[in-house]
């Protein structure tokens, strides 16, 4: 493992400071590896341009199989923080960048995709009230025009700055005999994937519309940009396991500090 051909004294166990090898319980091992590898790149124990040590040897380092270890380098190139140069090896990303990364495949929580990557996750403009389900979500949930949907308005921050502006609906009908619970007036990192699941209602899938669109007044005002700016929308509809559909949202993306990718196979 070296930065630009320079060796390190330290293999990458040693740097995670972890033996995996004897957990018993926890998160799925790929997303533990993949957890202390983000953590060793944001905290600069693994520096940029760092390269990797070719997969057999980092998978004997950290007593994963190869299959474990290539499922947790994929989400880090997801999320932009290593890159994959074929037929040279894996590599720390070589900027360190303010740009939040996601993958389009992920079902991720804004607030734990902002977490993840090293930021505080923030709130502000906090709405909630009863209210129509927008004209293009009626269809999807196949109720009356007139069926109240519990409505949440937030632009979500990143260390104080706008990245998404989120208005998200949830039918009534859905939030019947649970105990799901609001968010307070002062929440800053209030989760609404957490919430419907800690009240039994797990999203599993959603359906993602990506549409480039212009910032209206009220946008660009949230996210803190020029009316007519590019920002990205997306539409999305959360299913629970049974295929009814739980959540719809729509979100606007400030591109200047968010990007998505995708992994084509």
């Amino acid at each position: 493992m070296g930065i630009a051909g320079s060796r390190s004294s330290s293999p990458v166990s040693n740097v995670l400071q972890l033996g995996v090898g004897f957990r018993t319980a926890g998160p799925p091992l790929p997303e533990l590896i993949a957890s202390l590898l983000r953590d060793a790149v944001l905290g600069g124990r693994l520096g940029a341009n760092q390269r990797l040590p070719a997969e057999p040897e980092l998978a004997e380092q950290l007593k994963v199989s190869r299959a474990t270890l290539r499922h947790a380098v994929s989400i880090l190139i997801q999320e932009g923080l290593l890159v994959r140069r074929r037929g040279i090896g894996t590599f720390v990303s070589s900027v360190p960048s303010r740009v939040l990364r996601g993958g389009l495949t992920d079902l991720t929580s804004t607030t734990e995709l902002i977490r993840r990557q090293g930021y505080t996750p923030g709130t502000e403009g906090l709405e909630t009230q009863t209210s129509k389900a927008p004209a293009g979500a009626i269809d999807i949930f196949g109720q009356d025009p007139e069926s109240a949907f519990f409505h949440i308005t937030r632009t979500r921050l990143a260390d104080g700055v706008p990245v998404i502006h989120c208005e998200e609906f949830v039918p009534y009908s859905v939030l019947t005999d649970t105990n799901f619970k609001p968010p307070p007036p002062s929440a800053q990192d209030w989760s609404l994937y957490e919430a419907l699941s800690a009240a039994g209602i797990t999203p599993t899938v959603a359906e993602c519309r990506v549409i480039p669109v212009l910032a209206d007044k009220s946008i660009a005002k949230r996210l803190r940009l020029r009316p007519g700016q590019p920002v990205l929308l997306l539409k999305q509809v959360h299913y629970a396991a049974s295929g009814e559909p739980v959540l719809y949202c729509e979100n606007w993306h400030n591109t200047e500090l968010i990007e998505f990718q995708v992994v084509r196979r």
